[in-house]
């Protein structure tokens, strides 16, 4: 949270869906933990309190036979090497990188957090507190009784239980229980701008870019990324202009129709 101040962060996002991860069919026909292999932790590898843990770790483990070496550890070996700061020379014969791929997957899953958790976070950071997740009115209510500043309805992609509600069909009735205390914002199945109006019209105060960003990033970088935020915005736009709205604001409490995808039924009226 020091160094989320330090850099200048604006808020701190509070992940409630993924205390540890859920059934991916995909992942596992792919074979697909990359975590495991030291990548995309790199929050964690740069961080002195988690570097202190792994420290301790390498100063404790006793001494280990080496097992026979098989193509697949070697393979995972040299993937955790190349993933890890430092040189990747040093790294092949240092125990720091595996051991700081055991330390993460020690600490990343905890399903044991509770209300009293976030009363300690709110205790230890000026900065913002929103919480990503959330799906029951109910536990909205209880999240902004705790002292939060913004909600995130979110089923994480769809990606951890199978057959949840949709984040869509959640969030009139969080934006309910609410009752305008904080923010709510909506995450999950947000593919283009039509999508972002209608979350507007559910209730939403803004929409978050869960995944699409990351396809611009895989084809052109951070350019890629640019180009999927100016699309999504020009196709808002154009959007709301098509259902009549002059701006995102006019979009709360447009109707939708209920059908095997939400649709927008424009006003009956002309805009001035």
């Amino acid at each position: 949270m020091a160094r989320a101040e330090a850099a200048g962060c604006e808020a701190l996002v509070v992940t409630l869906d993924t205390t540890m991860l859920g059934w991916r069919t995909r992942d596992l026909d792919l074979g697909s933990l990359p975590f495991a292999r030291g990548q995309g932790i790199a929050q964690y590898t740069s961080d002195p309190v988690f570097r202190r843990l792994v420290a301790d770790r390498v100063a404790a483990a006793p001494p280990a036979p080496s097992p026979r070496p098989t193509p697949a550890a070697v393979r995972a070996l040299l993937d955790v090497s190349r993933a890890h700061p430092g040189r990747f020379v040093d790294n092949l014969r240092s125990p720091v990188p595996r051991a700081a791929v055991q330390t993460f997957l020690d600490v990343y899953s905890r399903p044991t957090l509770t209300w009293a958790d976030l009363a300690w976070l709110r205790e230890r950071t000026r900065l913002p507190i929103v919480l990503k997740g959330v799906l029951h009115p109910d536990d909205a209510r209880l999240a902004v009784d705790h002292g939060v500043d913004g909600l995130v309805v979110s089923t994480h992609g769809g990606r951890q239980v199978d057959g949840s509600v949709g984040a869509a069909e959640a969030l009139p009735d969080v934006v309910a229980a609410v009752a305008g205390r904080v923010p709510v914002l909506l995450d999950s199945g947000v593919r283009g701008g039509a999508d972002v109006v209608k979350a507007l019209a559910l209730g939403a105060a803004a929409v978050l870019l869960g995944r699409p960003y990351v396809y611009g990033l895989a084809v052109d970088g951070a350019r890629g990324v640019q180009q999927v935020v100016e699309d999504v915005l020009a196709e808002a736009d154009l959007t709301l202009g098509l259902v009549g709205c002059r701006s995102a604001r006019e979009a709360s409490g447009l109707p939708l129709r209920r059908t095997s995808r939400s649709v927008i039924e424009p006003p009956h009226r002309l805009s001035t």
